[in-house]
């Protein structure tokens, strides 16, 4: 039997198997060879793939989305911000280390409704959430960010392939 380099060095620097270790890398390496008559699995041939994505996904363009979602975050119309978000949304803290919640599509509206009534979460502006969101009619794409993301405030949204959702908010809850 052959032992690797690899294993030859792990079981040397481990210690306490040298003469086991020696001998063995002094025997000749024996080829493995499959027999002629072995038989060998066909090459699978490529199938297209069926599934097409959903409408929303392909017609839905980032302007309507941003519509659709302004429109039901400002109306604090829990329903249509459900269907406009990820399955999982991610809750993010002030701080890097701060913990962070998964929510629902169903949790996201009350969270969201807090991070827009709340007074003393400002931009650098002076502008609250609320504020911002209601001043943002269409969306600018920021250029040094990935094309499928985009940032608004504390909340960020994904182009995935149900379309653009939101799938995080910064927004930490003291009560």
């Amino acid at each position: 039997m052959t032992i690797g380099l690899g294993a030859l060095l792990l079981l040397s620097a481990c210690g306490g198997a040298e003469t086991a270790v020696e001998a063995n890398a002094t025997d000749a390496a024996v080829p493995v060879e499959a027999p002629a008559e072995a038989p060998v699995a066909p090459v699978t041939p490529p199938v297209e793939a069926s599934a097409t994505p959903s409408a929303a996904a392909t017609g839905q363009s980032l302007d309507e989305f941003w519509a659709r979602f302004r429109t039901a975050a400002l109306a604090n119309d829990a329903a249509g911000i459900a269907a406009l978000s990820a399955p999982t949304v991610m809750q993010h803290g002030d701080l890097d280390d701060s913990p962070k919640h998964r929510l629902t599509p169903a949790q996201v509206g009350p969270v969201l409704k807090k991070l827009l009534d709340n007074p003393n979460n400002v931009d650098g502006e002076g502008q609250t959430q609320r504020q911002l969101l209601e001043a943002t009619r269409t969306v600018k794409v920021d250029p040094t960010w990935a094309k499928d993301r985009i940032r608004i405030g504390d909340m960020e949204f994904a182009l995935g392939r149900n379309g653009w959702q939101l799938d995080q908010i910064y927004y930490e809850d003291y009560d």
